[in-house]
């Protein structure tokens, strides 16, 4: 249990790290919209930090099959969901998002859900 738990907590992370790479690497550019798109896929296609960002994805990907091999998705797949509680926390010092109270509840929701879904396994 130790072990997946690890490998869960590597996979949250490296999710967390894509997500806020891609972001990084969006902001330098305009919105992306079917006006622009082939454009701004070029652009997406050679920016490092949404490379970056997908490759983190991938590796976080393959620990995910390694996961699954191990446990139960009705135990491990509500853990990722810690992903969204480290992007929230994270994105108002990272990307000076806003944080509201309303916010705030709902990740301690999220978090209790995890807790209680933890003590199942």
């Amino acid at each position: 249990m130790v072990k997946n738990l690890i490998l869960i907590i590597v996979t949250v992370c490296l999710n967390t790290t894509g997500q806020f790479m891609m972001k990084i690497g969006l902001r330098s550019m305009d919105q992306i919209n079917y006006h622009n798109f082939f454009r701004s896929f070029q652009k997406v296609l050679t920016s490092g930090y949404i490379i970056g960002g997908f490759c983190s994805y991938a590796v976080s990907a393959v620990l995910w099959i390694i996961i699954l091999s191990r446990a139960e998705l009705s135990w491990a797949f509500p853990m990722v969901s810690l992903s969204y509680v480290a992007t929230a926390i994270l994105a108002p010092y990272l990307l000076n998002e806003p944080f509201s109270l309303l916010r705030f509840v709902g990740i301690l929701v999220i978090c209790l859900g995890v807790f209680l879904v933890g003590k199942t396994y």
